[in-house]
């Protein structure tokens, strides 16, 4: 709870900053949970803020306070993106989020420095405050026991877009828990459990009310079971359930 706080007093800090400098201020990446923290305490005053995570449905996602009617120009967000794709695809292993994470932050880098770690394949792209860009492009030359380069992005980068599977999911209704227990094939009681533990959350934030209807984009993710785009109810059951549309994260 303190180190919340002390988070809190920071982003209040920077708001009052940007309003006092009359320019933007960033901050690093914050986690869901620092997010939601913000919104429901947010700093008084006139100056505007907004997230940016570097990519579609990012979760880890920078504050950008000010705006172009309050500065007169557009933000330029201080993230870069970073490529890491094995040395030798022959020898490349399959790595996942935790093993490039791992990796990072083993160079002694902080946490809030790094954002989402998107994988595909035997390749990842990682989303960085520029800040430390160079400094991962010349020091992360192996995870576990791959070895990899790594590069800068230099504009877009379609392979950031989501890969999605649609299904259909049988429910009792378009309440969030009963979502989640066949989203993730769970009893409703064990769903219940991922509530408690805070592992649910809807549009990046933390949702901790399983009664809570979803809408129709809503993104919603589960730690541990991946994520999912809401797309509403498809067709009705001649016993009153509901096959809802879901597009899975793969």
């Amino acid at each position: 709870m303190e180190m919340m706080n002390e988070t809190l007093r920071h982003l209040t800090d920077l708001y009052r900053r940007a309003g006092k400098q009359n320019s933007y201020v960033y901050s690093g990446f914050l986690s869901p949970a620092e997010q939601a923290a913000f919104l429901a305490a947010p700093p008084r005053g006139t100056v505007a803020y907004a997230f940016e995570g570097g990519a579609p449905a990012a979760e880890r996602r920078i504050l950008i306070f000010g705006s172009e009617n309050d500065f007169g120009y557009p933000p330029e967000p201080p993230i870069a993106v970073l490529a890491v794709r094995p040395a030798s695809a022959k020898f490349a292993e399959t790595l996942s989020h935790r093993d490039y994470l791992g990796a990072i932050l083993g160079l002694g880098i902080e946490r809030e420095l790094v954002g989402d770690i998107i994988v595909r394949e035997k390749s990842a792209y990682v989303l960085c405050l520029e800040q430390i860009a160079d400094y991962i492009c010349a020091n992360l030359t192996e995870v576990r026991r791959t070895a990899v380069r790594v590069t800068a992005g230099t504009g877009p980068v379609p392979d950031l877009a989501p890969v999605l599977k649609e299904e259909h999911l049988n429910v009792a209704s378009e309440r969030l828990d009963a979502v989640i227990a066949a989203f993730c094939g769970l009893a409703r009681g064990k769903a219940e459990e991922l509530f408690t533990a805070e592992r649910v959350f809807v549009n990046s934030l933390p949702e901790k009310r399983g009664d809570r209807r979803l809408k129709e984009g809503d993104v919603f993710s589960v730690r541990g079971f991946g994520k999912g785009i809401y797309g509403g109810i498809a067709k009705e059951t001649k016993k009153g359930r509901y096959y809802v549309s879901v597009q899975r994260y793969e």
